[in-house]
């Protein structure tokens, strides 16, 4: 009996060996760790000399254009970042990938990226977005959302840099009422792309007239439908003053040439989404001039703030001649976010994914010295911003926006909660 003992005990420590050799072995990590390595702990896409990102974007789209600009204030940040030694003693780069805003290329393409990169530095359109929620969070993956549904807030590791859509529309209609005549009672017009982003903004316009007793108007469309004669006829038709757009800048270009062509005497307020200066430069832009109004929590590009001028001169030698847009203020302020989050982390030990997102969740004021409105991550789940700017198309301005108001919030964005 004591010889069987003693046998069936070393079998079991046999056992517990080669069990732990070959856990070991194994990937059994949580996603987004790694070794630790001089007292830094790292996680994908991070070496000794490299923190990668990864950018699934629109090239080839319908918004290639603000795609484009996106990247070059991206680029104007951390090629001087990196000049300066990067972040953590390392450079930091980028894995790009054009999705044309197609969901299924986006999803295809994150699969060729999610093991190489540390997070996603922008994951550009709201139904691409929506169709990765699942994949971020099992991945454990911060990404940039290169959107601004407040819809997205619920999961964790999204990222929206400024005010969410239907905060930009609460604040543009209250700025409608207090200074261009909009009042109680009157009809307001409001034509929105299906799916996530025109949504949301529908959600903000929908709770901006019930607070201000207006009759609002619903006009859904796909991104695929080119002319909205229909849609501003039907408003025309209905007498309404002022109409709400939350859909592609062709789009807009579309709606608003329309009015302009058929004597409809309406005000057009739009969604950050909704302009391309590229569209100053086709048959819209009198029409555009004359009656759209954007509400955005990004600076124009014109705009006299240090972080603006800053940007400006440096795009005016790197990007001589190129359009210029407030989305390259907007890349260059994610620039900044993201440097500030992953020094956070190095700071911490923690170069994993959970320390990425344990050092964007700790930034409770973060200011860009103007290019986007000031920003509080630590609530988890809340909007970061409610202030927006109001701007308007100009031609003659760098950019093609002019600042119409400064950042504000109207008192009913400061007070709303999504679902509500």
């Amino acid at each position: 009996m004591r010889r069987a003992s003693i046998n069936l005990n070393w079998r079991q420590h046999a056992a517990l060996a080669l069990a732990v050799a070959l856990l070991a072995g194994c990937s059994t990590r949580p996603a987004g760790t790694s070794n630790t390595s001089g007292g830094l702990a790292t996680g994908p896409g991070v070496t000794d000399q490299v923190i990668r990102l990864g950018v699934l974007s629109d090239r080839t789209g319908a918004f290639a254009g603000p795609g484009k600009s996106i990247e070059q204030g991206r680029m104007l940040y951390w090629e001087q970042k990196n000049k300066e030694g990067g972040v953590c003693h390392r450079r930091v780069e980028f894995t790009v990938k054009d999705h044309g805003y197609d969901t299924q290329n986006a999803v295809t393409a994150y699969s060729q990226v999610k093991n190489d990169v540390l997070a996603l530095d922008e994951l550009l359109g709201s139904p691409m977005i929506a169709a990765l929620l699942p994949s971020l969070s099992r991945d454990q993956m911060l990404a940039f959302a290169a959107s601004w549904s407040s819809n997205l807030l619920s999961n964790p590791y999204v990222l929206i840099t400024g005010a969410t859509y239907d905060i930009e529309m609460i604040n543009g209609v209250s700025w409608l009422a207090d200074n261009r005549g909009l009042a109680r009672g009157d009809k307001i017009g409001h034509i929105f792309l299906e799916g996530d982003f025109g949504e949301n903004a529908l959600a903000g316009s929908r709770a901006a007239a019930k607070n201000l007793g207006l009759s609002l108007l619903e006009h859904k469309v796909k991104p695929t439908d080119a002319d909205l004669t229909g849609q501003i006829t039907a408003l025309r038709s209905a007498g309404a003053k002022f109409v709400l757009l939350s859909i592609t800048p062709a789009q807009t270009a579309s709606a608003v040439s329309v009015a302009e062509a058929t004597g409809y005497d309406a005000t057009f307020l739009g969604s950050t989404p909704t302009f391309s200066p590229a569209l100053l430069s086709g048959p819209a832009r009198p029409a555009l001039e004359k009656r759209l109004l954007v509400a955005t929590s990004i600076a124009p590009f014109s705009a006299t703030e240090p972080g603006p001028t800053r940007v400006r001169a440096a795009f005016a030698t790197t990007y001589a001649g190129q359009q210029q847009s407030s989305y390259v203020m907007y890349g260059y302020a994610q620039g900044e976010i993201m440097a500030r989050i992953l020094e956070t982390a190095c700071a911490n030990g923690d170069l994993t994914r959970a320390g990425v997102l344990k050092a964007f969740q700790s930034l409770s004021d973060v200011r860009t010295d103007g290019l986007v409105a000031p920003l509080n991550y630590s609530k988890a789940g809340q909007i970061p911003a409610r202030e927006t700017y109001l701007v308007r198309p100009d031609a003659a301005a760098a950019g093609g926006t002019t600042s119409v108001a400064p950042l504000f919030a109207a008192p009913l964005a400061t007070n709303y909660h999504p679902g509500g």
